[in-house]
């Protein structure tokens, strides 16, 4: 079986359908809303984690097995840990402070948040901004020893040597975690409305 390969028109007509489904869930699930990262970020409420979770649950053996058929191709190449780790942390703190990350911020701007737009106008500065910290901190990064093992660990990932394990290991604890952040967020929430009806019955004027 050979790997999907879409061109032409059949990718054009894909691509839309697969960009408004996925625009049409964040959404509905809040992901495009400034205050849903804010309030995960202030541990207020889960809904961006667990749908996040629930994403890797379903994600992973969906890929899994695509891959398995021959519908896609993944080829890893060897990476260096040190650049990741802090193109993560910058990626982390642009998400605090501007509570978006650019998909977010193109459906946000979609459902009419101007703020949205001062956000990608920043996503398109950072570019040459990274490039030009790149031309003399670039190197140095780079040039750090990796941990031992870490490219061996990624090629021989469940997805390339058959170390099924994580196959059901990734899932399941995602799945459990999505769940256990569930409960906690009906809890606090049916604690907050608790108290909420006690104080509203307490200012209640005696007959």
């Amino acid at each position: 079986m050979h790997p999907l390969a879409l061109t032409g028109n059949p990718k054009f007509i894909a691509a839309l359908i697969i960009g408004f489904l996925f625009g049409f869930i964040l959404v509905k699930a809040s992901i495009s809303e400034r205050k849903t990262f804010i309030n995960q970020i202030n541990f207020k409420d889960n809904s961006l984690a667990i749908t996040y979770l629930i994403s890797v649950t379903i994600g992973v053996p969906l890929f899994y097995f695509l891959h398995k058929f021959g519908l896609i191709n993944l080829n890893p190449s060897n990476y260096k840990f040190w650049p990741i780790v802090i193109g993560a942390i910058i990626t982390g703190l642009g998400v605090a402070l501007c509570g978006h990350i650019p998909i977010t911020s193109i459906v946000s701007l979609g459902t009419g948040k101007v703020y949205s737009l001062l956000v990608l106008i920043g996503m398109l500065l950072a570019f040459p901004a990274m490039q030009s910290i790149d031309s003399f901190l670039g190197n140095y990064i780079t040039n750090q020893p990796d941990p031992a093992n870490i490219n061996e660990l990624a090629q021989n990932s469940l997805f390339f040597k058959g170390q099924t394990i994580m196959l059901y290991l990734i899932p399941f604890v995602c799945l459990i975690l999505a769940l256990f952040l569930r409960l906690i967020q009906r809890s606090s929430s049916s604690g907050k409305g608790g108290s909420e009806g006690s104080s509203q019955k307490k200012e209640q004027p005696k007959k």
